[in-house]
């Protein structure tokens, strides 16, 4: 098995330099961006931030709480940025943290939130059901901020896109969908999200990155379908992991002992450059006892109908439940 962790391309990093060596490209650059990131989510407004978390503190920063967050399978910021600027937020129910229509609207309904936070798939590993949430949060009058850090470039069209939501944040670092290696932006046709510049000018990217989110944009669709077809399959062979027929781009497997099956799989899997698993239980994934295999964090190149084989073989012979 001949496994490597996500670096940022070539291809990313030769741009990055040539326009360190040509700074009075870099406008240039970061508009042809603008441009691209536009293209890719529908929205007509687009700002490039220092990283995912500059983005959410941005958006949170300009929209009055309480802010609704789901229970599992978010992102820890959603949590943490809120007690940082002082604002309250109200955990949302969720079945393995993917947010279903009739609890949504009960909670609303009791407790009118300005926003809904959620990432495109639930843990990483469960595409969330947008339209349906985004159809009730606008007969709400509920802001839908969607973290889109894993489904840049959706071949379906179905996360991501501004028909969805009203806002997008996403982080361009690593490992990431876009993996320039820092960064992120903010995406939306709501200019009201940008109604306080100064957070804006203190969380701008280095005059450089943007070259190299802007290789790493290119190829983001084509990244984004080879993960989910990695991970459709290995959901397909394997016999007990959450979700199994939602799209995702990791795999969350139950165990009883996720700290040693941890220890145990990675003497056996090895990574070149990183590490593709997380223990649970684990609010950026799922509060369960697990083991989530990250195949988001694998060079593409890497990710094989042999390679993940015998990733499933290592998988089945460590983990017994």
């Amino acid at each position: 098995m001949d496994l490597k962790f996500r670096r940022t391309s070539k291809a990313a990093r030769r741009a990055l330099c040539r326009v360190a060596m040509e700074p009075s490209k870099a406008d240039k650059i970061l508009k042809e961006v603008e441009n691209r990131i536009s293209e890719l989510t529908g929205h007509n407004i687009v700002k490039i931030v220092n990283s995912g978390n500059a983005a959410l503190l941005a958006v949170m920063s300009n929209l009055p709480s309480p802010f609704l967050i789901p229970d599992e399978g978010g992102w820890r910021g959603f949590k943490q940025i809120p007690k940082f600027l002082g604002k309250k937020t109200i955990t949302l129910k969720t079945r393995l943290g993917i947010i279903e229509p009739g609890e949504l609207e009960d909670t609303i309904r009791e407790n009118r939130p300005s926003a809904l936070f959620l990432t495109s798939f639930a843990g990483y590993t469960a595409e969330q059901p947008v339209k349906e949430i985004y159809d009730i949060c606008s007969e709400n009058g509920v802001v839908l901020v969607e973290d889109a850090s894993g489904s840049i470039g959706d071949p379906l069209g179905r996360l991501c896109n501004s028909e969805y939501n009203d806002v997008i944040i996403a982080s361009t670092g690593s490992p990431k969908i876009v993996n320039a290696g820092g960064g992120g932006f903010i995406a939306t046709s709501n200019r009201g999200i940008f109604k306080d510049s100064v957070i804006l000018r203190i969380l701008k990217v280095d005059p450089y990155l943007p070259a190299a989110i802007n290789e790493e944009l290119k190829k983001a669709p084509q990244t984004l379908k080879k993960l989910l077809e990695a991970t459709e399959y290995l959901k397909s062979k394997l016999e007990r992991v959450y979700h199994p027929k939602r799209r995702g781009v990791n795999i969350i497997i139950p165990t009883e002992d996720p700290v040693g099956d941890a220890r145990r799989l990675r003497k056996i899997i090895k990574v070149d450059g990183g590490n593709i698993l997380t223990v649970c239980p684990n609010y950026d994934r799922l509060k369960k006892k697990a083991l989530a295999v990250e195949i988001k964090n694998l060079e593409v190149e890497s990710i094989t109908k042999d390679n993940l084989d015998d990733l499933i073989g290592c998988i089945e012979s460590m983990i017994r439940g």
